[in-house]
């Protein structure tokens, strides 16, 4: 890179992300570029990366990778803040549509802080009783979810805010019935009726974040499904609260929640020379 680069920081609930114009970018990113952007101590920091781009079958195409460097698929909190991104810097219309990973999604900017997501139908990967060998004690049942990307949704008997999510959420993610990709992990517990409390631990950024737009739709399908909720359900992580409405037979789902874009800066060409190029 010969030139400064613009970055906007923007957050969902405290899951927090750089994102960028790639339409301005000359080269992509190597792995090693993205990792030290993302880091919070040597770069911006952040739980990803979007780069936003050009589609021929949507409003606008995002590119998404995970801390780690690597590309990841569906990020709902993610793509609400880029969808705020091109609506009130680029823009994009109110009701508009992007492509990630090949999928098209439908978005809404209903406030100058709400974004809503129409979301994809999830797949059930396993159902509780396949995961009953892995309810150790302070486990009640778990249920493994493709909600954009995998989901295992852990409901715990013990106090959530005494967790160790990190631990926990590690042993879990490399579990050998999770290979080869592993997967996210979601602990929770019932705040009261439709009103879910959540605590994630996310692939890719390999500890606790503070929100996970897909992890809540995950979480709101377990709670559907063995509590026999309604819509709408509230998900609170440490971060706040997101919601899911969906129809009676789950094909219309919606990922409602606040974005809020933080500050612009630039990177300088500096940044993007690999260690042995700096000395």
């Amino acid at each position: 890179m010969k030139e400064k680069i613009q970055f906007f920081k923007m957050h969902g609930g405290g899951n927090d992300f750089i994102l960028i114009d790639g339409r301005e970018l000359k080269a992509p990113f190597e792995n090693e570029v993205i990792r030290r952007l993302c880091d919070r101590h040597m770069g911006i920091g952040a739980d990803g990366l979007m780069i936003l781009g050009e589609s021929d079958r949507a409003d606008f195409r995002i590119d998404y990778f995970n801390a780690d460097g690597y590309a990841a698929g569906m990020c709902g909190n993610g793509a609400r803040c880029a969808v705020m991104l091109m609506y009130k810097v680029f823009d994009a219309p109110r009701q508009c549509t992007f492509e990630i990973q090949g999928e098209i999604y439908e978005a809404e900017v209903k406030t100058n802080e709400m974004v809503q997501l129409k979301m994809q139908p999830f797949q059930i990967l396993h159902r509780p009783e396949e995961l009953q060998a892995l309810c150790t004690e302070g486990i009640q049942k778990m249920l493994w979810v493709d909600s954009g990307v995998p989901h295992l949704v852990v409901e715990i008997t013990s106090s959530l805010d005494d967790l160790d999510v990190n631990a926990m959420g590690a042993a879990l993610r490399y579990h050998p019935m999770f290979e080869p990709q592993g997967t996210n992990v979601n602990f929770i517990s019932v705040k009261e009726e439709g009103w879910l409390r959540v605590r994630v631990y996310e692939r890719g950024v390999e500890k606790e974040t503070l929100s996970c737009g897909t992890g809540a739709v995950a979480c709101a399908v377990y709670a559907s499904l063995q509590f026999g909720w309604e819509s709408p359900i509230m998900v609170e992580s440490p971060g706040g609260a997101l919601v899911v409405v969906f129809d009676r037979d789950w094909q219309s789902i919606y990922l409602l929640g606040p974005v809020e874009l933080v500050f612009v800066g630039v990177v300088f060409p500096e940044f993007f020379k690999s260690k042995k190029e700096k000395r």
